[in-house]
């Protein structure tokens, strides 16, 4: 089994145990009480540089530990501050130490009413799909490769029709034919092989220049610092998702000011 064949074998297993917790009639009756939507809006700004999506977590599976203490509020607030145009939160506990309490919290706090959040988690169910619009996701991560058949275009769908910005990750050309034929007005490019955690730059950028126009684009994943963002917007990027270079700054958000080139 890949690390990728544990990591959704394990979310099957977590989402039939939250539906035990709260039925999905009870969380549906949860969303007229559920917080207003803010959209994901074009990130460049007058001179064409991609938006950032700062991204907050405790540990990945390539990395291991990456930050501790791990406070996402504060870190969300040093984001704000900095210029990020939204954040993503991830709420896996097992391999990313996050949890969906993570993003009701930041959605409470200055920095989260202030900009849109992303769920980024392993979203294989409708179930998920409801409970981050309840919990106050503004974005939802979907992930072509984990979702065969109907249900890329089945959450895609239910996730439009409750207000969400829908991510659609991609990782091949294919999956962003997938990514379009379902609907997707946003569509990201990871540069990371899901099963050899590796970093394929080459791969990523064909893919992001191929999307075409008309079409959100987000570039994920590797990037590090100021040569990395400004070529990501050379190649047609509205969004860089940037995590793992800034929390393992003291400072994550004078690191985003560093990478973007807002302070020397």
């Amino acid at each position: 089994m890949s690390l990728l064949d544990d990591i959704i074998s394990r979310k099957r297993d977590e989402v039939s145990a939250a539906k035990k917790l709260r039925s999905l009639t009870d969380l549906e009756r949860a969303l007229p009480s559920a917080p207003p939507v803010r959209p994901l809006r074009s990130g460049k700004d007058l001179s064409a540089r991609p938006g950032v999506i700062a991204e907050m977590k405790r540990r990945s599976p390539s990395r291991g530990l990456i930050r501790d203490p791990y406070d996402p509020v504060s870190i969300a607030a040093s984001y704000h501050r900095s210029g990020a145009r939204a954040l993503s939160i991830l709420t896996d506990t097992p391999f990313f130490g996050g949890e969906l309490g993570d993003l009701t919290r930041i959605r409470q706090s200055p920095a989260g009413e202030a900009l849109p959040l992303l769920r980024k988690d392993f979203v294989v169910d409708p179930y998920q799909v409801i409970e981050s619009r309840v919990a106050g996701a503004d974005i939802l991560l979907l992930i072509v490769r984990i979702l065969p058949g109907e249900l890329l275009s089945e959450l895609l769908h239910l996730g439009t029709s409750l207000g969400l910005t829908v991510l659609v990750e991609t990782h091949t050309g294919d999956e962003v034919g997938r990514a379009l034929s379902a609907g997707a007005q946003v569509v990201g490019v990871n540069s990371r092989d899901l099963d050899t955690l590796t970093i394929d730059w080459d791969r990523g950028a064909h893919l992001l220049a191929g999307i075409p126009p008309g079409i959100l684009r987000v570039a994920e994943s590797g990037l590090k610092n100021r040569a990395d963002y400004l070529r990501m917007g050379e190649l047609g990027a509205d969004f860089v998702l940037v995590g793992e270079s800034f929390l393992l700054a003291s400072d994550p958000g004078q690191a985003l000011e560093e990478f973007c080139g807002t302070v020397d």
